[in-house]
């Protein structure tokens, strides 16, 4: 199938942007393989996308340690560049050589944009025994290598050092060809099948080279074993034989080519192979990163379930804290109120006849709280009232989240600063915090919450309301509680100037209010749960969106940020890996 370059480009370098660091991931292999899609990526297929490929054939000699790698780059290149002695193990970073002519113009820009690259001056010999960074690349011009050729020598892939590993693996992702070294110790080595099956993945070219062979048809047999085991053969397979005089470093590695191949030095030396070899390369490199980019793809959302799952646990306990302290203050007299006036709505008659006392009744449990406030004074302080037990409510229930969420902490895998913040909000800085007052009074008495329950309760009452015989003694009784205790509230009032109010204070309070709530309760059982449920589950929500303001907004956005950019990753690889399709 055609491909637009640059379309494809830009929806590699978007998943790329969208790739995390791969530390990040709380995974160790589901790190190597966000590792290895970005090098493949930044160093491989961009580069080669992001304009007219550069006629280079880049050639990668990889293998387990001491297996003769670097005897054979020397072969290679013609000369010794590579240190190549009995104990093996002594390259940590990559050598490569080319002709001097790729260190000039697009040549030169093609690697420096794939590459770390050093140049190493004529006569001086390349740190490769000295640890370094990944995609770091030693450079020697030479003469005697082949225009058009440039042949690494990577470090042992089974190397005690980690680091060895992770650096071959980010150069093996970005070559077109892999030459693979065996010998009879190594050719079915478990480690080696796999490392080889991940280098070449989806049909990259690699060949292989059995040295040291003493016998032709055993060495057949064991790389006939060994394709198997990868699960598609080579481009080209060679013997190198056992070869003294190569031991001893007087003469450099011969190899011999089977099946009718052409010789290693004109398969890869001559441009007329190159181009082939270049185009299976990006094919395979696409489908490897198609692969990676899914597998990568369902890291991400494993990655983003942790912070998923905390935040949503957060978050619905802190529902849990805010609904358990808005039940310690239901407001019953919304009930009442949205009672009053839906019968209001429902009889004309009955509204205008009740209109005079309920305002009266208003206004004389007005004066009867100014009147006794004079002679009790200020409400004392510490008494225990609705708004207290509500923060108490609160303050306890954040308290007690605060320690269940501290195992949390311990059993956090994933990048330090997450677990920072975590060790913040459930410690000792949150516990501190709540020492001090909560600063909710506004909320207490929240006119949105109060409105929502009102417009609940009429909805409710209008639907329980079945008109009839029923609706119209309610109608009547509720008239009867206004008129007749607030005017005989009145005329005491108006006797004996307000003093005498408390006496028959029960006709417009003490009276009238338990006698409503029981004519609420006519209109059926659950009728005042299920507003106690609604004020617990709106106030709670507004209580519990202050808590998080209060107590845990950091460690909340943090969480958010979080599984929004772990989504985020997941879906832009997705997206990307349908695109290459």
């Amino acid at each position: 199938m055609t491909r637009d370059p640059y379309t494809l480009r830009d929806a590699l370098a978007s998943a790329l942007d969208a790739l995390p660091a791969a530390e990040r991931f709380p995974d160790p292999s589901d790190a190597d393989l966000a590792r290895r899609l970005a090098e493949r990526l930044r160093r491989d297929l961009l580069p080669r996308l992001g304009s007219a490929d550069a006629p280079l054939l880049l050639v990668a000699i990889a293998g387990p340690n001491n297996v003769g790698k670097s005897t054979l780059f020397n072969a290679l290149v013609g000369a010794s560049l590579s240190p190549a002695r009995p104990e093996g193990g002594l390259t940590k970073q990559c050598l490569a050589a080319a002709h001097p002519e790729t260190w000039t113009g697009a040549l030169k820009d093609f690697l420096t944009r794939r590459y770390d690259t050093v140049p190493v001056a004529s006569g001086e010999s390349a740190p490769v025994d000295q640890p370094g960074p990944s995609g770091r690349l030693y450079l020697v011009l030479a003469e005697d290598v082949p225009r058009g050729l440039l042949v690494m020598d990577t470090p042992d892939f089974d190397s005690v050092y980690r680091e060895n590993r992770e650096r071959a693996e980010a150069l093996l992702v970005t070559v077109d060809v892999l030459v693979f070294v065996v010998s009879r110790q190594t050719y079915q080595n478990a480690a080696l099948v796999d490392f080889l099956r991940a280098a070449v993945g989806h049909g990259r070219p690699y060949l292989l080279v059995y040295n040291e062979a003493s016998r032709e048809e055993v060495a057949r047999g064991h790389l006939d074993k060994l394709a198997s085991d990868v699960g598609h053969p080579p481009l080209a397979r060679y013997l190198a034989p056992h070869q003294p005089e190569v031991e001893a470093g007087l003469r450099p590695l011969a190899t011999v080519p089977l099946d009718g191949k052409p010789a290693l030095g004109s398969l890869l030396g001559e441009a007329e192979h190159a181009r082939e070899l270049k185009a299976r390369a990006l094919e395979a490199s696409l489908a490897d990163a198609r692969a990676e980019m899914g597998a990568v793809a369902l890291a991400a959302g494993r990655a983003a379930s942790e912070p998923e799952r905390l935040r949503q646990r957060l978050r619905h306990e802190l529902e849990g804290v805010g609904a358990a302290a808005a039940l310690k203050a239901v407001p019953a007299d919304v009930l009442i109120d949205a009672f009053r006036d839906e019968l209001d709505a429902r009889s004309q008659f009955h509204k205008w006849v009740r209109l005079p006392f309920r305002g009266l009744a208003t206004a004389l449990t007005y004066v009867s709280r100014k009147v006794r406030q004079s002679f009790t004074g200020p409400e004392p302080e510490g008494a225990e009232t609705p708004t207290r037990t509500v923060d108490a409510t609160l303050t306890d229930g954040v308290r007690r989240l605060v320690d269940a969420f501290a195992p949390e902490v311990a059993a956090w895998r994933g990048d330090p600063a997450t677990r920072a913040l975590l060790a913040e909000a459930f410690g000792p800085v949150t516990l501190t915090k709540l020492e001090e007052p909560l600063g909710f009074e506004a909320l207490h008495a929240h006119a949105a919450d109060r409105a929502t329950l009102y417009a609940y309760c009429r909805d409710l009452v209008a639907a329980e309301l079945q008109g009839g015989m029923r609706e119209e003694l309610l109608q009547a009784m509720t008239t009867l509680v206004y008129s007749v205790p607030s005017g005989a509230a009145a005329v005491v009032t108006v006797a004996t100037g307000g003093f005498g109010h408390d006496a028959v204070v029960w006709a417009g309070t003490l009276l009238s209010t338990p006698l409503m709530e029981r004519f609420v309760d006519l209109l059926g059982a659950q009728v005042r749960a299920r507003v106690t449920r609604k004020w617990a589950d709106a106030h709670g929500a507004t209580l519990a969106r202050a808590l998080e303001a209060r107590f845990f907004s950091g460690v909340l956005g943090h969480l958010d940020g979080l599984a929004e950019a772990w989504h985020h990753t997941a879906t832009r690889l997705e997206a990307t890996r349908a695109e290459l399709a």
